[in-house]
């Protein structure tokens, strides 16, 4: 440990801060190595709070150049300083406290504070990143208005942002130029943002349904600014699609992008957002779809922050899920209207399951609101954003899309410029929509996944069918016994012909042609009438719940929903839980040394969806995909990764054999030899493509690795150029090193497919793998200090790639422990982000467990940061 063992910081422990800070005035004088900051606070004493308490100051990393109170300057005997604090003692009711603090940008190789960026200055604030910059009350309940004055040389730095209005600029004798910016409304400072430096601009307006014209810019690279268009049309629907849906206007005359290279993330800072350049700029040559559809999300994404993050905030940081899971959940919503909804489900769905789950599962469990932490940034989880973002449509799902509009608008409205609770919002929406949410607020405080089981009976005398539907929800860490949750289930019925049975359900009212059934006992029974037919029932439509559901289906039926079920989130559940008992089952087989046979049943249910011409493409690209882990280890007390690869890897070449020519013929319909469009139509086409070429590789025939080569070399977009380099990764031949020197060669001077080439290899499945994991890193392209190159390396091997990172000889664990420690070192905030897999190890075999558990002791034992002590110590530590 770099400090003593680090102790927890606790919710209940929570006491408003004693000082109100009405105002923050900033000077700011710019240097890449010696940045002076002046900051003014206009502080009151809060009422009730005693004469004799002193005034705290968060610090990390600060010196003191000078303080003075009320313009004079202080004696040493009224404060005191730590590495941690500035205490400040016997101050008056009302009073202005000044600081100044010389920090140094280039020296700051963390992720938070005011870095050097290249040859740029840029902010990054949250969590607690503004005590990096200055004395503060570093918390989210501190709400001041903000006037901000930047001074530097114009030749180093043309361009200066912060956040609001620009109110004046100008030269001081000495030269430098100077410009004030002001925001007019109160807000935490961990959104207070600057950024620095040489940028070209791209402009554009939008006005509002008021009338009111706000100016949009989005700052970039000088030979990256072209490809910025596509971000601006997406903040201008973002904006559109806030004032349709809940009435919100943007609220400044300004709103700024900043696409900073070498940057990692996006960040919402009020009126100046600050993305990673990959983020925001776009192109089809080197571009894929899904960086579109990801980059229209996130810019949506910090747009509706303005309003459920910025106006309303958070009290403290464990109310994290307040801002994080409203807006995730709102970002959703909007790509779902812009492009098809069915599909986005689907896939929000899969990165549920694959990212979150696993960590309900383990010793990384905690709820969406969690009562202590150690590093904050170690709770920027899936758990936090997804799973919070599921509960907040568990909410929509219950009150219909007008009531819980109307909720949410009630709520920014009581609570505009507060920092509140996850307990003020719940509150709301119940008062706004009349229903009772005491018991569904269990989904906060509870950790981990209910698991439910359903069953049906149909009495075909009384045509009635009762379906019983059971929870029961696991002990994680620190929480052996849980209460039952309130959940709403959407359901349908089916008929064995696949037409949709209308019954009547006493305790489930229809809602837009599905049943909503409101779970809230450990057992309950929905009778349904008038069932003319034994029904199928469809459980769980468009996954009204974040829950692992098992549902008394054989395959038949099983194969019945895949093919007929107008829920198309339940065609694809219910193929992927054919395929994943087909996969387990040839698991078994695999072990016992019994010959391996597909499943009849799933190969004729998928063949069919293959030959599905009236579905969209881009569904039927989803419905085809084989489930991977840890899908296929979700609800087992052990992960079977060699029996499940076995068995997978059999089932694909199997559907690829039987079905080769139908493959074939698909792929070559869905060529299109036009421009890139980017819309829904030409996204389904290029999906199913793609997946069509993914499947036939199996085979390893040359024919289908020629084709796959022509299609890397003749691609005229980075969607199908990517989908070919990927895919002929997973395939061991020669024709996968000679693409990967062709795309190499064709893209060796463009970073972001760079980065895609590295990302492409880090996700092979191959054996070997590991070695040529260490093999890259010695490559001339690889640079630790490019964090967004890092992330799709690292990321794509220790996070994502669940076969080759768990090679049985444990040489990913011992690389993982070692990249871990390196990576601390330079940017703490990252490692969690890394770990998912290994925090899982006592779910492996004993063999595995013994490996990653040295691992694990490895990283512990090393000079480590308080955030990561606290991930590994919590996974060791579990019982």
């Amino acid at each position: 440990m770099k400090c003593a063992v680090p102790q927890p910081v606790h919710l209940e422990a929570y006491t408003p801060f004693p000082f109100l800070v009405h105002a923050v005035q900033m000077r700011v004088e710019l240097d890449h190595s010696a940045t002076v900051v002046e900051t003014r606070l206009e502080l009151e004493r809060r009422e009730g709070i005693t004469e004799s308490a002193p005034l705290e100051l968060d610090g990390a990393g600060l010196g003191l150049d000078a303080i003075l109170l009320d313009g004079a300057v202080l004696e040493s005997h009224r404060y005191r300083m730590d590495e941690r604090r500035l205490t400040v003692l016997d101050l008056p009711q009302r009073c202005a406290l000044t600081t100044r603090v010389t920090v140094n940008p280039s020296a700051n190789q963390g992720d938070e504070g005011l870095m050097r960026v290249g040859d740029r200055l840029a902010t990054q604030c949250e969590a607690e990143g503004f005590r990096r910059i200055t004395w503060f009350p570093d918390r989210p309940d501190v709400l001041s208005v903000y006037s901000v004055t930047l001074i530097g040389d114009s030749d180093v730095f043309p361009v200066m942002l912060g956040n609001g209005h620009p109110v004046g600029e100008g030269v001081l004798p000495d030269g430098r130029r100077w410009v004030r910016w002001e925001d007019p409304f109160r807000k935490p400072c961990y959104i207070f943002a600057l950024v620095a430096g040489d940028f070209a601009l791209l402009q554009d307006e939008y006005t509002t349904s008021s009338g009111r014209r706000i100016r949009l810019g989005i700052y970039a690279d000088h030979d990256r600014i072209d490809e910025c268009g596509f971000a601006m049309g997406a903040l201008k629907r973002s904006l559109s699609w806030e004032e349709r849906k809940y009435d919100r206007e943007y609220d400044l005359d300004v709103y700024n992008i900043v696409a900073l290279t070498g940057h990692v993330g996006a960040m919402e800072n009020k009126g100046l957002n600050i993305f990673d350049a990959n983020g925001i700029c776009a192109d089809p040559e080197i571009s894929t779809d899904h960086d579109y559809l990801l980059i229209e999300r996130i810019i949506a994404h910090e747009v509706f922050h303005n309003w459920s993050g910025n106006r309303v905030t958070c009290r403290d940081w464990f109310q994290l899920s307040l801002k994080e899971g409203l807006t995730r959940f709102r970002d959703q919503c909007f790509s779902q209207d812009m492009s098809a909804p069915g599909v986005k489900r689907i896939d929000f769905v899969r990165a549920l399951q694959r990212n979150q789950f696993p960590e309900d599962d383990g010793p990384a469990a905690h709820p969406i609101k969690p009562r202590q932490y150690i590093e904050i940034r170690n709770f920027y989880t899936g758990t936090v954003y997804d799973k919070g973002a599921e509960v907040i449509r568990m909410m929509y799902c219950l009150l219909g899309d007008e009531a819980f509009r109307a909720a949410v608008k009630a709520y920014f409205t009581r609570f505009d410029q507060q920092a509140v609770t996850t307990e003020d919002f719940v509150a709301v929406v119940a008062h706004s929509s009349g229903r009772d949410l005491d018991q569904f607020y269990r989904w906060y405080l509870q950790a981990g996944r209910p698991r439910l089981e359903a069953s049906g009976a149909y009495c075909a005398e009384r045509k009635h069918y009762d379906l019983t539907i059971r929870q029961h929800n696991l002990p994680t860490p620190g929480q052996p016994d849980k209460e039952p949750l309130h959940i709403p289930i959407l359901a349908g019925l089916l008929d064995t012909d696949g037409a949709q049975l209308q019954a009547t359900c006493a305790a489930a009212p229809r809602v837009d042609g599905n049943y909503l059934l409101e779970l809230r006992e450990p057992v309950q029974t929905f009778r349904f009438e008038a069932v003319e037919r034994r029904p199928v029932p469809s459980l769980l439509r468009g996954f009204s719940a974040p829950v692992s559901l098992k549902v008394d289906l054989d395959p038949q039926e099983l194969a019945l929903l895949m093919a007929c079920d107008t829920d198309p989130f339940n065609r694809w559940q219910a193929g992927q839980t054919l395929a994943i008992d087909a996969i387990r089952a040839l698991a078994a087989d695999w072990h016992a040394g019994r010959e391996l046979e597909a499943d009849p049943v799933f190969v004729e249910a998928w063949a069919r969806v293959l030959q599905d011409r009236e579905t969209d493409p881009a569904l039927v690209a989803e419905l085809l995909q084989l489930p991977d882990e840890p899908a296929l280890s979700e609800g087992l007390p052990q992960i079977d990764i060699d029996g499940h690869r076995a068995a997978r890897d059999f089932l694909a070449g199997e559907l690829a054999r039987l079905h080769r020519e139908t493959l074939l013929a698909r792929y070559h319909e869905l060529t299109d030899t036009g421009p890139y469009r980017f819309d829904a139509r030409a996204l389904g086409r290029r999906s199913l493509r793609n997946r069509c070429l993914e499947l036939l590789l199996a085979l390893e025939e040359d024919g289908i690795l020629a084709l796959c080569l022509a299609q890397l070399r003749d691609a005229t977009n980075m969607t199908d150029g990517f989908a070919a380099l990927a895919a002929i990764c997973q395939v061991d031949c020669e024709q996968r090193q000679q693409g990967l020197d062709y795309f190499y060669r064709r893209w060796q001077h463009s970073a972001p497919a760079i980065d895609k080439w590295f990302n492409a290899q880090a996700l092979s499945r191959l054996d070997g793998t590991v070695d040529r994991i260490l093999e890259l890193e010695g490559h001339p392209a690889m640079d630790l200090m490019n964090m967004p190159r890092v992330m799709a390396f690292y990321g794509g091997f220790f996070r994502q790639n669940r076969i080759a990172f768990n090679e049985a000889s444990g040489r990913g664990y011992e690389l993982l422990a070692e990249r871990l420690i390196l990576i601390d070192g330079m940017k703490p905030g990252a490692t969690y982000w890394l770990m998912p897999q290994i925090l899982q190890w006592r779910r492996f075999d004993p063999g595995r467990q013994q490996l990653m558990r040295q691992a694990l002791e490895k990283v512990l034992a090393a000079d480590i940061s308080r955030g990561l002590y606290e991930t590994v110590s919590k996974a060791l530590a579990q019982e």
